[in-house]
């Protein structure tokens, strides 16, 4: 798969995992915290303006690599989930990216997360 075609299954990814009911923004960042493929789910108001989303990919990405230091005694990350007043934050690690998924703070998140893996591990598998 050349880098074309990976964006393309990343964007297609994040527009599935989007149409979710629950879910309000999927982005995929690099190990860089940079986006690599994003969508917001159209009629919802962002939170957030265009610099802090910047931040916060840099911010999960930078939280994942320090959590990871632990992984040869605690195991590797399936997820992390930070629950907020007004929205929760799922982070879900595949293997060439971290997905970060934005969705309704009373959501049931086990939902979202088999669906996200579901969708990015096919990718993954295909890009190695």
């Amino acid at each position: 798969m050349n880098s074309v075609e990976k964006i393309s299954s990343l964007d297609n990814a994040c527009a599935k995992l989007v149409q979710m009911d629950e879910i309000r923004h999927v982005a995929v960042i690099n190990k860089l915290g940079r986006p690599v493929a994003s969508k917001f789910k159209s009629g919802i108001p962002r939170l957030l303006d265009d610099e802090k989303i910047k931040m916060v990919y840099m911010q999960m990405m930078l939280d994942l690599r320090m959590r990871q230091e632990l992984d040869e005694i605690l195991g590797p990350i399936d997820y992390i989930t930070s629950r907020r007043k007004n929205v929760m934050i799922i982070s879900v690690p595949t293997t060439n990216h971290l997905v970060l998924i934005s969705a309704d703070k009373d959501t049931s998140s086990s939902k979202i997360i088999k669906r996200a893996e579901d969708l990015f591990d096919i990718i993954d598998l295909h890009q190695n």
